[in-house]
């Protein structure tokens, strides 16, 4: 039998920590490790020339020791990064964070959850409703809309717009400093949002920081409100009739084989209890960041101390979410999306452009103008259309042109009056008189070249001739041609 040195032996060593560290690596149980790590250390005893009498001492000295496996047990953890980065997520450095000195809408987390209650559509089908969520950060208070679909769907943009206006408005919430969310489609309104927040309402933090934080992919712990809807749905939500449990493919269920009945009234029913399940979270006392103090306990003693909200109304919010495009203005009209857009400033503008904010995640039937320097010019709506022997439309047209004529008028009256061809002559009078040089020579034309420039025309001059003449003449000469070629034939 061959003997092995120490440094095959060594070579033969590592290679079987390896081996196994791959396995642990690649996702194998501890089983599967031993036995596939033994094979390998069989085939590599095998080709350095090792015999054995028989296949069960080859697999006696074979067999891997656990103690090697265990050691290596923590490159599961690469496998699980590496396979499931939400669980990894679970195990990464954390930081502590403190919320004193916050101020409430200082920092808002704005997500979306999949409520686990059944409800009946009007069909006759049933799906549970959405839940937009807009948590305060200092007070653990959230704003929250519900969206129930009554075909298959996600939540749009259009939704998370109209929820985000209701809570700016709201003189308990208002617009937040700073907002917080994912990197989801139905997020991307927020872009339009940091605009705002810099612009139209400056008051807000400090101008020129961006107000939107995207949250980094498998990040869920740094946003409190995912954590808030586990709780809400264990603590509250599971009280609901109709409750299902977060395992779609296996909910809860009243007894075996059965599954629940959905919520025992409409969505409307199911918000009016919603709205009193989220009432009662607010008056729980909480533990940690809050020190033992309700939610609204919390609100409360930021507004003794003198806090309070930056609303804003839904229309200016709503003109955030637009892009701004210039647009040719024709016969004072303009045209967006196939439309013709016209307004009562549209009829006394005279420029041949103007700007027109188009919102990019909702329908419109009117549309914000501004002019070339930003400043507010009106709001345009679709023009009415008109049948031909319809009175009103002639009404309408004598309407908007009296509009015209008098802002034409009230700018004749509001400009002087220029001669502008008085003004040209009295440019080239005041201009100076030209002064050429010297000419360089003199050209001259011999005598003979003089009598040939004076010959005139070999036939006359036909211009002497009347139009009447030339016709007759001509019509002669066309006579006379037929003539001949008659005689010839």
């Amino acid at each position: 039998m061959a003997r092995i040195d120490d440094a095959t032996k060594a070579e033969i060593a590592d290679g079987l920590r390896q081996q196994a560290r791959g396995l642990i690596k690649g996702g194998a149980t501890g089983k599967t490790v031993a036995v596939l790590a033994s094979e390998y250390l069989k085939t590599v005893t095998v080709a350095n020339g090792i015999r054995l009498e028989t296949p069960a001492e080859l697999d006696r000295i074979c067999k891997v020791p656990r103690a090697l496996i265990r050691s290596e047990q923590h490159l599961k953890k690469v496998y699980r990064h590496t396979k499931d980065r939400t669980a990894s997520d679970d195990d990464r450095p954390r930081v502590k964070r403190v919320i004193t000195g916050m101020q409430p809408m200082d920092c808002v987390v704005m997500d979306v959850h999949h409520v686990n209650v059944l409800l009946k559509r009007e069909n006759g089908t049933t799906g549970t409703p959405k839940l937009l969520g807009f948590m305060d950060i200092a007070t653990r208070r959230v704003w929250c809309e519900l969206v129930f679909l009554e075909t298959k769907g996600g939540v749009r943009n259009a939704d998370v717009i109209e929820a985000f206006v209701a809570m700016a408005q709201h003189s308990a919430f208002g617009l937040p400093k700073t907002l917080y969310c994912d990197n989801g489609k139905e997020y991307l309104f927020a872009d339009f949002l940091d605009d705002a927040m810099q612009l139209l309402v400056p008051i807000v933090g400090e101008l020129g920081k961006s107000r939107v934080i995207r949250a980094p992919p498998y990040n869920a712990s740094a946003k409190p409100i995912e954590a808030w809807f586990g709780h809400l749905e264990q603590q509250f939500l599971k009280t609901c009739p109709g409750y299902i449990g977060d395992d779609r493919m296996n909910p809860k269920r009243p007894s075996p084989g059965k599954l629940p009945a959905p919520f025992n009234g409409d969505f409307i029913a199911f918000k009016r209890v919603f709205k009193g399940l989220l009432r009662a979270y607010e008056v729980m006392p909480q533990s940690g960041a809050l020190k033992g103090l309700s939610p609204r306990q919390s609100f409360e003693a930021h507004v003794r101390q003198g806090w309070s909200a930056t609303v804003i109304d839904s229309d200016r919010l709503n003109t955030v979410f637009t892009k701004p495009e210039t647009r040719k203005v024709r016969q004072h009209g303009i045209s967006v999306g196939g439309r013709r857009w016209s307004c009562d400033e549209l009829d006394v503008w005279f420029h041949d452009t103007i700007t027109v904010h188009i919102p990019q995640y909702h329908g419109y039937n009117a549309l914000r103008l501004t002019k070339p320097d930003g400043s507010f010019l009106g709001i345009a709506h679709p023009e009415e259309e008109f049948a031909f022997f319809d009175p009103r439309g002639a009404r309408r047209s004598a309407e908007r042109n009296t509009r015209r004529n008098k802002a034409l008028r009230e700018a004749d009256r509001s400009t002087p009056d220029v001669d502008v061809g008085a003004e040209l002559v009295t440019l080239a009078q005041h201009a100076p008189e030209v002064v050429p040089n010297l000419p360089r020579g003199t050209l001259t034309v011999t005598q003979e070249l003089e009598h040939q420039r004076d010959l005139g025309p070999e036939h006359g001059d036909p211009c002497s001739e009347s139009e009447d003449e030339r016709d007759r003449r001509e019509i002669a000469a066309a006579r006379d041609v037929f003539v001949r070629t008659i005689g010839r034939t």
